[in-house]
């Protein structure tokens, strides 16, 4: 059998030039993306070192505004246990997919709980820029000029957003390389999927935290899967309404969405209606 296999393989036909030279551009490819994951992810833990090691200390100064006492959870998130995640394993586990580019998809979701880190970071992140905004920016700018940083501290806030941004079309970049018939295609479309999905899911949070007079206990629901605005048709009139929808693993919740009177540019969501497994009844509101 070997042998047969070996006198296959030799009268198999030699790749053409523009083949090769496919197969080659491919390659360069991969290298040039995973040289990029790894030296971004290099710089962004150093960016989170560089604001925990300036900026969180300044919280301690005698002459920190009262408004900012006790506030260093509501300005920074979760940004300590997202420095320890990426510095402690992460890190060292892209850099360990270097020269086997399409194993990064396993890495990522090998990760997966504790990516949900971001989620929670991006559902802080409205009342961090809020307090920013008011206080925040005036009082670390004598730091950022001690710095001499041309960038100020709400800019590094931003950059655990824009690394799962990053993430996402790094990921969607080895997939294109990646043939669909390979194992890895399909963690690295998870895995693009997965980032994608903590990106919008700390907002899912924040409109699951603004739901108003609910008599259903949503933290027992299973995960929330996602959350939009549907038109959505009822009685025997047949007339439509436009609904706020909460799509949980085990429910689905409606709801009506209306300004927040306390919080410009945010809406709150009054419960309406829910039906437990959707797939098995049918959806007939208010008849």
């Amino acid at each position: 059998p070997a042998r047969c296999l070996s006198t296959l393989i030799s009268h198999l036909p030699p790749l053409s030039p523009d083949e090769t030279a496919l197969e080659s551009k491919s390659k360069k490819t991969l290298m040039n993306v995973m040289k990029e994951f790894i030296q971004t992810e290099r710089d962004y833990v150093n960016s989170l070192e560089y604001i925990i090691e300036n900026y969180i200390p300044e919280l301690t100064r005698e002459d920190i505004l009262q408004a900012l006492r006790g506030k260093r959870n509501v300005i920074f998130g979760n940004i300590e246990k997202i420095y320890e995640f990426h510095n402690q394993y992460f890190l060292a586990e892209l850099e360990h997919c270097e020269n086997s580019p399409f194993t990064v998809g396993q890495c990522f979701l090998d990760f997966q709980n504790e990516f949900y880190l971001y989620a929670l970071y991006n559902k802080n992140k409205p009342k961090s820029d809020a307090l920013m905004s008011e206080y925040g920016n005036t009082f670390f700018r004598k730091m950022q000029l001690k710095l001499e940083d041309k960038m100020d501290l709400a800019s590094y806030l931003l950059k655990p957003v824009q690394r799962m941004g990053k993430y996402a079309l790094l990921l969607k970049e080895l997939l294109k390389e990646c043939p669909e018939r390979e194992s890895s295609h399909h963690t690295l479309k998870a895995s693009e999927e997965m980032v994608r999905f903590q990106l919008r899911h700390g907002n899912d949070l924040l409109a699951m935290d603004a739901l108003k007079d609910c008599d259903v206990n949503v933290k027992e629901q299973g995960r929330l899967l996602r959350q939009e605005e549907f038109i959505v048709w009822h009685g025997r009139l047949r007339k439509n309404m436009m609904l706020h929808i909460f799509l949980f693993e085990d429910l689905v919740l409606f709801s009506k969405a209306q300004r927040d009177p306390q919080r410009k540019g945010y809406d709150v969501y009054h419960y309406k209606h829910s039906i437990k497994r959707i797939a098995r009844q049918r959806i007939s509101l208010w008849e």
